[in-house]
Formats: structure tokens, C-alpha cells, sequence
């Protein structure tokens, strides 16, 4: 593994797992099961997987259960399917929006539809939380929606997520300095940097070469993190990994025990606190 890999999965660059061939500007359906349909077919037409039908089975029942919109003119349906390599993801732009009757109750703009196989869990956690958090900010979602092209569409994507997580550590930075300012921290700040932290140390379990580099991003990522909630990261690392799992359709991806609706939706609906399973008390990521 050279820098420069390491360097593109340490700050997640979203274009890694994108084609410019997957990417819709102007996505024509009247319906949700139609954009999703459309976007699960063009990722197998592309060959990036090898089948439809395991994927678009799970997506729509996944929807069905609850909606993956995530709010802010943003979804991000998925599914876990067997026999891929690596996570991808294709996107398609709405420009006049459509109901996916996301938390927000406001229309979708842009659907990031992202298939992923299972060994690559934390890689999907990354990507979702960079999407969540880069396109709250009204001038990245902008920008997006007024590009002309999928190459335009595609740059945009590729350049403000080299730039993101570098941001993102200094404001993490900021607030450790400042004791005001860190009451009022946003948990999808610490959710990030322990995604990041995981994935790290998967590739330090895996990695035959720049093993020192790997230990000393480590290090970094960790000076940035709540020492309250690396003490608890590191004892679920030790005892049951992974730390941090996604909830998908109010399923603990981590213990696999459905948790109560109520409790899924208040986490979705409090940004600044960071959540644990009711089960198996791992830290939960939920879209």
C-alpha cells in the first residue's frame, strides 16, 4: 500500500466509488421505486455488480421499512450484496425534486444509491457520513445542483472531499481548544473521525507495507476524538468489533437485534450527541 492510497481512504474521497458513467444529471421518474430501479440497473450495467435483483430487493425493502432520506434534499439508499469487490455508488440528480418522504418531509434533489459487500462495512459508514456532512452545507449542495455535466458533477464531488476532512479535523481542533465551543459540538464530527479510526485500523491488520504511516494517522485521528469516547471505543474494540455499526431498518448491523422505532428516530433527530446500541452498546450510525 503506497501514500497516496492510504491517503485517498484516510479522507475518503467520495469519487473514488463513483464513475463519471454513474453519475444521472437529470434524473427523469415520477417515482421513487422508478429512480431506484434506474440507478441499481445502471451500476450492473456499468459492471459493478453481477446481478440486479439481490441488490434492488434489499434497497426497496429497505425503504419500505423506513425511508432513507436523510434530509436537506439528500438519500442514500444501500444494500449489502455478496460477491463484490468493493463499494459503489451511483448518483442521480433531480433537479425538481421528488417525494422520497425523507425526515425532513422536503423533496430529494439527489439520490446516492450505494451498494457495498460486507467486508467493507466501515468503508460504507465513511462514505455515508462524508455525504451526510459535506452536503448539509448549502453551498456544496448548491454547487452540485448547478453543475452542467456528470464531469462537472464528478469534479465537484472529487474536489470538496480532498478538502472536507481537512476542515473538518481543524474545527474538531478548534473545539477541544475551546471549552464553549466543545458543549456544542456536532456528534457527526466524533461518528467520523471513529469511522475513520476504524477503517485505519482495518488496514493495519491488512496491510504488508507503510505500517508506520498507517500507526501515525492513527495517532493523529485519535488525539482528535472525546477522550470519554475513545476509552469506550477502545473497549469495544478489545472485546467485540467493530465499534461503530450502521442501523439498517432499525437493526443493530453490530449485534443484528432490532431496537425500538422511537429510539432509532430520536437518534436520527439529535446530531449532537453520539448514540450507543440499547443491546450490544456499540456506537450506531443511522441513515
Amino acid at each position: 500500500m503506497n501514500a497516496a492510497s492510504l491517503k485517498v481512504n484516510e479522507e475518503m474521497v467520495l469519487t473514488k466509488y463513483i464513475q463519471k458513467n454513474c453519475i444521472v444529471p437529470d434524473l427523469r421518474v415520477d417515482n421513487k421505486a422508478d429512480a431506484l430501479k434506474e440507478l441499481t440497473h445502471l451500476l450492473f450495467d456499468k459492471k459493478k455488480m453481477k446481478g440486479v435483483s439481490q441488490a434492488l430487493d434489499q434497497i426497496i425493502a429497505r425503504e419500505v421499512t423506513e425511508s432513507t432520506g436523510i434530509g436537506h434534499g439528500i438519500a442514500v439508499p444501500h444494500a449489502r450484496v455478496t460477491g463484490m469487490k468493493t463499494l459503489a455508488c451511483a448518483v442521480g440528480r433531480i433537479p425538481e425534486g421528488l417525494d422520497f418522504m425523507a425526515v425532513d418531509r422536503k423533496p430529494v434533489h439527489l439520490i446516492f444509491l450505494i451498494c457495498y459487500p460486507s467486508t467493507e462495512q466501515t468503508t460504507y459508514l465513511n462514505f455515508v457520513a462524508t455525504v451526510a456532512r459535506l452536503l448539509r452545507k448549502p453551498e456544496h449542495l448548491q454547487r452540485i445542483m448547478t453543475a452542467a455535466t456528470p464531469d462537472d458533477i464528478f469534479d465537484i464531488l472529487e474536489a470538496d472531499s480532498e478538502t472536507f476532512h481537512e476542515r473538518a479535523e481543524q474545527q474538531v481542533q478548534d473545539l477541544k481548544a475551546d471549552p464553549d465551543l466543545g458543549k456544542m459540538r456536532d456528534a457527526h464530527a466524533d461518528l467520523i473521525l471513529l469511522a475513520r479510526l476504524q477503517l485505519c485500523q482495518e488496514m493495519l491488520t491488512n496491510a504488508k507495507t507503510g505500517k508506520g504511516d498507517i500507526k501515525q494517522r492513527i495517532e493523529k485521528i485519535r488525539s482528535l476524538v472525546s477522550p470519554r469516547i475513545l476509552g469506550h471505543y477502545d473497549r469495544l474494540m478489545k472485546s467485540r468489533p467493530p465499534a461503530l455499526v450502521s442501523v439498517e431498518g432499525d437493526t443493530c448491523q453490530g449485534c443484528f437485534m432490532r431496537l425500538p422505532s422511537k429510539f432509532v428516530q430520536q437518534v436520527r433527530q439529535d446530531p449532537e450527541h453520539i448514540h450507543t446500541c440499547t443491546n450490544c452498546s456499540r456506537y450506531i450510525y443511522v441513515v
